[in-house]
């Protein structure tokens, strides 16, 4: 499924939550109007270490951001990044980010850093694309953060110390009324997008992919007021919306992994995947094109700031989900986790024992995500 002479844009909702899409009329016109993928993994729960895993289409460990204080460590003179091959292939490539450490810089044709305090998110990425209408072909790289910026007022900044944690998690209903009411921003942007594509003339040759780094905590586990802390469904599950023009649309809950973004952008640019680095991830195209049904594993990662167990300099926790099973292990207490979550979605019973066969294929499957991503990691039951 080439589109060689598509324009790409790929936006970043910033800490938007799977379940809020319906809430947001223009995204759930997208949902309905487009490829949707609802089964979406990242590779970890905060924004630096998952766009570099998009980027790069690697895992964060195998990639070098594997810790917030690692932001620095990418192994840029190793990876080849999908910019820098869009480039490479005669795309003009941009962005407009919140800061240059966001992304991998390298592959830019122009970059654009813009202050979150005071932002118009519509106007200036209308802008953008109105600029950038007039060439051959374009590839743009958005990141919204209204939502996020929001949060970091309403949430961290209220409720960031530790002595009035109970009074953020016995709110979980107030948590939501809160993210609700920042939706109507959400929706006026995608809706300005939109028309933007339309009134420049390049809705029927610009593919547009909408996709969340990572979802956001509305109290529903103690010790984790924002995202990143732990692996739980609620921050790890995202989605991705491909819309392609003249394309079928249909919705997949194949299971499948934000990584696999960077080659399904290379099949849609017609680019040989051989051209690229040791991507760990694997194109979207085949679900596309009704020649794989099969849900992928799901390896995710993470080290937080903050919580019972902070690691901003390694990551030390971490999970799989295979066949509706998950399995998770928390390092610093050396503690497991297995949910079914075909029947417990919300992970509140935790079923781990460690003579269960599905524990033993999921540790199975952790110990080879582990080994394939260099992670010296001693199991400790």
């Amino acid at each position: 499924m080439e589109n060689k002479n598509c324009n790409i844009i790929l936006i970043n909702i910033d800490g938007f939550r799977k379940d809020k899409i319906d809430l947001c009329p223009s995204l759930k016109f997208l949902k309905e109007n487009s490829n949707y993928f609802s089964e979406m993994y990242t590779s970890a729960p905060y924004t630096f270490a998952s766009l570099h895993a998009i980027f790069s289409g690697m895992y964060p460990s195998k990639n070098g951001v594997n810790g917030y204080y690692n932001i620095f460590k990418f192994k840029k003179n190793e990876i080849r990044t999908f910019p820098e091959l869009l480039q490479k292939y005669g795309y003009y490539t941009c962005y407009d980010i919140i800061d240059d450490s966001v992304i991998p810089a390298q592959g830019f044709s122009e970059k654009n850093v813009f202050d979150e305090k005071t932002v118009n998110f519509k106007e200036r990425h209308a802008n953008i694309i109105k600029e950038l209408s007039s060439k051959k072909k374009f590839f743009l790289f958005l990141h919204y953060t209204e939502i996020h910026k929001r949060l970091v007022d309403a949430v961290i900044q209220k409720y960031k110390q530790e002595s009035n944690d109970d009074e953020f998690f016995n709110k979980q209903k107030e948590n939501n009324e809160r993210f609700n009411s920042y939706l109507p921003y959400c929706d006026e942007y995608i809706k300005t997008i939109l028309e933007t594509l339309e009134q420049q003339k390049i809705h029927e040759n610009t593919i547009l992919i909408l996709f969340s780094d990572h979802g956001t905590s509305l109290g529903e586990k103690k010790g984790e007021k924002f995202y990143g802390v732990f692996v739980y469904d609620y921050t790890i599950n995202v989605f991705c919306m491909l819309k392609i023009p003249h394309s079928k649309k249909q919705t997949f809950a194949n299971q499948c992994r934000t990584i696999d973004i960077f080659p399904t952008i290379l099949d849609l640019a017609g680019i040989p995947k051989d051209s690229a680095s040791n991507f760990q991830g694997k194109s979207l195209i085949p679900f596309l094109e009704n020649n794989e049904e099969k849900d992928r594993d799901v390896f995710v990662e993470t080290g937080g700031l903050y919580g019972p167990w902070p690691s901003p300099e390694k990551h030390n926790v971490f999970c799989v989900k295979s066949n509706g099973k998950k399995l998770i292990y928390n390092e610093k207490p050396q503690t497991w986790e297995y949910y079914d979550l075909e029947l417990d979605p919300r992970e509140e019973n935790n079923l781990y024992d460690i003579s269960s066969l599905n524990v033993q294929n999921l540790k199975k499957l952790l110990l080879k995500f582990l080994k394939e991503n260099n992670i010296d990691l001693v199991l400790i039951d």
